[in-house]
């Protein structure tokens, strides 16, 4: 069974069903009971926070997004057909779209789009890599069974038995995972803000210079040009500095230089509430990546501009339709800003908010994982009244009438 509470979306769960509670019994984290466990929440939606039935609250979303002139699509933790709803109505009232982990992912859009890079996927780690390097915070916390699930793997398609790894990581001091004794550790302290030193460093080394480095880095970048199969692995949503995406820019060579001697190929770790998803989504609908607008008449992509934290503060945006329905995330709040919301759970203050089924536990959906490759087919679980987020949106939108012409 698909797991759809982070960007791993892992497919081994076993899980029970039982009066409408859902228990997972194996091969689940603490994510997973959280997401799978949680109790069907009140179906009813609300208005100004009194109870409404579903048509009433819908064509009241209708008339508020009628009266905006720039509505703002935010949040977006939906399936893929949810975002197709949602690509669907922004563009017939010209609103524009970004989801709530954009920032990790235009870190990571620049080193993609001007130069390209040699990417990997799980699979592929998890059977070939014999030396892994993680830059940054531990992917635990986000990723709870990355460990299990890419590293200490025990069985591979191309080995007798466990494959032998280096894992080393190069960030700030973390705790040690549980591992095998197949895998090797080794730690690099190294802070945030000092990890562009470090692998312009490791590069230098790689490339055959002498220069001033400490004898971890060394080792580091011996391993990676004698590894038969390297991998770069890095979650940019934890790369919060100046010129993150420089240092993503730079791991990208670090591995191209690799490529010269030896083999490797970067993980980018991320995608949590569908977000690869979501960008998949936008991508293909419009031809341009999230933080896109359809207010002009043609998509008007522009990362700074169309950035939703900064569309709210400023008061640019008009009024927010915030969707998370993978977890019971609030929306943002912002005087004067109506706000309709579609949660897993009930959303406090909104103008409207209408509880919304979670995909894979309530209905049916499909969702993109970490490496981007693979699209996960969710399952519904449970019996459940809450509409799914693809349903609402397309309410919302008959609820407009027939269209007319843009404004």
């Amino acid at each position: 069974m698909p797991c759809p509470f982070c960007g791993l979306l892992c497919d081994d769960l076993a899980v029970a069903t039982s009066a409408g509670r859902v228990e997972v019994r194996a091969a689940g984290c603490h994510r997973a009971r959280e997401g799978f466990e949680r109790a069907v929440g009140d179906p009813t939606p609300r208005i100004a926070g009194r109870p409404a039935a579903l048509d009433e609250a819908v064509a009241h979303a209708a008339g508020l997004l009628a009266a905006a002139r720039q509505p703002l699509f935010a949040g977006l933790g939906t399936d893929l057909a949810g975002m197709r709803a949602v690509l669907r109505l922004a563009d017939r009232i010209g609103g524009i779209v970004d989801h709530l982990g954009s920032p990790a992912l235009f870190r990571n859009l620049p080193a993609q789009r001007d130069q390209g890079w040699i990417a990997t996927t799980m699979s592929e780690v998890r059977n070939r890599a014999d030396v892994i390097l993680i830059v940054g915070d531990d992917p635990g916390e986000a990723f709870p069974r990355f460990y299990e699930r890419c590293v200490a793997v025990g069985e591979t398609l191309f080995a007798g038995g466990p494959l032998p790894r280096r894992l080393f990581r190069l960030g700030p001091r973390a705790a040690p995972p549980d591992l095998p004794g197949f895998v090797s550790l080794t730690d690099i302290e190294c802070p945030i803000d000092t990890l562009p030193a470090a692998v312009a460093a490791v590069r230098c080394l790689i490339a055959g210079r002498m220069v001033p480095a400490d004898s971890s880095l060394a080792a580091l970048a011996e391993a990676l040009r004698s590894a038969s199969y390297g991998t770069v692995a890095w979650n940019a949503a934890t790369l919060d500095i100046a010129g993150a995406d420089l240092l993503i820019q730079s791991l990208a060579e670090l591995v191209r230089d690799i490529n010269r001697v030896s083999r490797c190929a970067v993980l980018p770790l991320g995608g949590s509430d569908n977000l690869l998803g979501a960008n998949q989504a936008c991508l293909w609908q419009s031809g341009y990546p999230l933080r896109t607008s359809f207010a002009g008449g043609a998509p008007d992509h522009d990362p700074h501009r169309h950035d939703a934290r900064r569309l709210i503060q400023s008061g640019e945006a008009d009024a927010l339709v915030w969707i998370s329905a993978f977890r019971p995330l609030p929306p943002p709040q912002r005087d004067g800003m109506p706000t309709i919301a579609l949660t897993a759970a009930p959303a406090g203050s909104a103008a409207v908010a209408i509880p919304v089924g979670t995909p894979g536990l309530d209905h049916p959906g499909q969702a993109f994982r970490s490496d981007g490759l693979v699209a996960i087919r969710l399952g519904a679980l449970r019996e459940s009244r809450l509409p799914s987020v693809a349903a609402v949106v397309g309410a919302i939108e008959r609820a407009l009438g027939e269209p007319e012409e843009r404004r």
